[in-house]
């Protein structure tokens, strides 16, 4: 890889092959059509000049000149308002801030739930039974286009990932399943969601 010292001038993305985080802060790079520079980190082999980017391992890592982010959620919230269009966040404040309680249940509920209930190919059942049911609570907010909206945005950009491994892994959410699976459909067929699949993702 040539020198990053000498491609600051470009968006750099440094992210993990098989991440909640990760994946969701490709898709929504691909669904804005930024032109980034997509760097596929191996935890077992980290360069010292992607050490020195970020020391911690903390992924994904964007890089926009001099500014360093980690985080995902501050990624994706700093890329929508540096590249509005088209935007991914509703502009009316009520349900903006219905859309960021929305990222936050997600990233700091069933990520980690799933990343917990997720071992050697298989899902915990209970895991599945809570989010069939969080899928139930937001069936009237999925049921015509997207989250709360005609418009592709962040938390469905965020439910992407979930979804596409939830149904890689051969499960089925039985309750309004027609419903789910038309929502996951609408989200797969995007070219920008297969853009933003890694090759670990497209095999899981």
């Amino acid at each position: 890889m040539t020198s990053l010292a000498n491609r600051r001038s470009a968006i750099l993305l440094f992210s993990l092959p098989d991440c909640l985080h990760s994946h969701r802060t490709r898709l929504v790079i691909k669904e804005k059509e930024i032109s980034a520079e997509l760097h596929e980190v191996d935890l077992d082999n980290i360069s010292d000049e992607i050490k020195s980017i970020s020391p911690y391992d903390d992924f994904p890592t964007l890089v926009d000149r001099d500014l360093v982010l980690q985080n995902s959620r501050v990624i994706i919230e700093y890329l929508d308002e540096r590249f509005p269009h088209p935007p991914l966040l509703p502009v009316d404040p009520v349900a903006r801030a219905k859309f960021r309680l929305a990222l936050d249940t997600i990233e700091h509920q069933w990520y980690p739930d799933f990343n917990h209930a997720y071992k050697d190919g298989n899902l915990d059942p209970k895991f599945v039974d809570k989010i069939s049911n969080y899928f139930l609570e937001i069936i009237p907010l999925i049921s015509d286009n997207f989250f709360m909206s005609e418009d592709f945005g962040l938390v469905d950009c965020s439910l992407a990932p979930l979804l596409w491994r939830i149904k890689s892994l051969g499960i089925e959410l039985k309750e309004n399943k027609d419903i789910i699976d038309k929502y996951s459909k609408r989200i797969f067929d995007r070219a920008s969601f297969q853009e933003s699949l890694s090759e670990t993702e497209k095999d899981f």
